[in-house]
């Protein structure tokens, strides 16, 4: 407003300067016998009177809210700005951190699906040896008979300590060698490791199978949380480049400015019209803005008024 007012002021006196040259051109051969004729005006009144006095208020509003709202936009592009570099940071350890803490359950779950097929593999061979010493020769029906008859001598007949010791040793002995034998011999060793080869080779496969899928099921985990976080960082990415962003800001500051400009002289220019012409009727040679001395200088706000529109 104070800008408006200062132009005016300067059209004002421009008007008045035409004012005193149209005058000393008629009188340019006459003496004045009267002093200069001075007036006043109320500017701030002038202008707030004129018709589009309004339609520049409005501008100015615009063009404040304006600046207030690209002062607010960029405070808030750089915590954006700010915001996503701080979230990249402090994703990528804990994306780091949580890569770790996957592999390591993968590790475990593996370890203990291992346990689980070596515990299986075990079972079917203690089966398969059991079968193998079933199939080994039993003892001889003589030591079967001689195993009945030492039974039933310890059971039945008065022995002395000797004899009884030597009738537990050979019983022992004969039992003994009824068992199956505890050593596997080479060739029964390759025959089992024969037999346990397809199981071997299953486990090994079913192994890799479900390492494959627990890997794959983690690994979507760790994808799923990238995702959401990525989606998360794309609100804070949404944002033109800082120098298109500016340029867009400027224009649109420049656009208003020039409109209110626009109206701004075409204010200016018609008060000055109205000036000279109150000047010209009322033989004014000064209009001043603000009149601070005592005498005969007249107002004539109202006469401009009148003249706008």
């Amino acid at each position: 407003m104070k800008r408006i007012y200062a132009a005016v002021i300067g059209a004002v006196v421009i008007a008045a300067c035409i004012v005193v040259g149209w005058r000393a051109m008629e009188q340019r051969n006459q003496v004045s016998e009267i002093g200069p004729s001075y007036a006043y005006v109320d500017l701030e009144h002038v202008v707030m009177s004129h018709p589009r006095y309004s339609e520049y208020h409005r501008l100015e509003l615009e063009y404040n809210a304006m600046v207030a709202q690209y002062q607010f936009e960029q405070w808030n592009y750089s915590h954006k700005a700010a915001a996503e570099g701080i979230a990249s940071q402090q994703f990528a350890a804990v994306d780091a951190a949580g890569t770790a803490a996957l592999n390591q359950e993968l590790q475990a779950k593996v370890l203990l699906k291992e346990q689980e097929l070596n515990n299986g593999l075990k079972q079917q061979y203690d089966r398969i040896l059991q079968e193998k010493r079933k199939s080994q020769p039993m003892i001889s029906n003589a030591d079967s008979l001689k195993i009945v008859n030492l039974q039933l001598k310890l059971q039945n007949l008065v022995l002395s300590q000797e004899e009884r010791q030597a009738a537990e040793a050979e019983l022992a002995q004969l039992l003994k060698s009824a068992e199956p034998s505890v050593v596997i011999s080479g060739e029964t060793a390759a025959e089992i490791d024969k037999e346990m080869a397809p199981y071997r080779e299953k486990a090994q496969k079913e192994l890799e199978e479900y390492a494959k899928t627990v890997k794959g099921d983690l690994e979507k985990r760790r994808d799923d949380s990238r995702s959401a976080f990525q989606s998360q960082l794309s609100a804070l990415q949404d944002r033109p480049e800082p120098e298109e962003w500016n340029r867009q800001w400027k224009e649109k500051l420049q656009a208003k400015e020039k409109k209110m400009k626009d109206v701004k002289e075409a204010i200016l220019a018609d008060i000055r019209t109205r000036a000279a012409d109150v000047a010209h009727e009322q033989g004014i040679e000064m209009i001043f803005c603000e009149y601070a001395g005592v005498g005969t200088a007249r107002d004539v706000t109202d006469d401009i008024i009148a003249r706008l529109g």
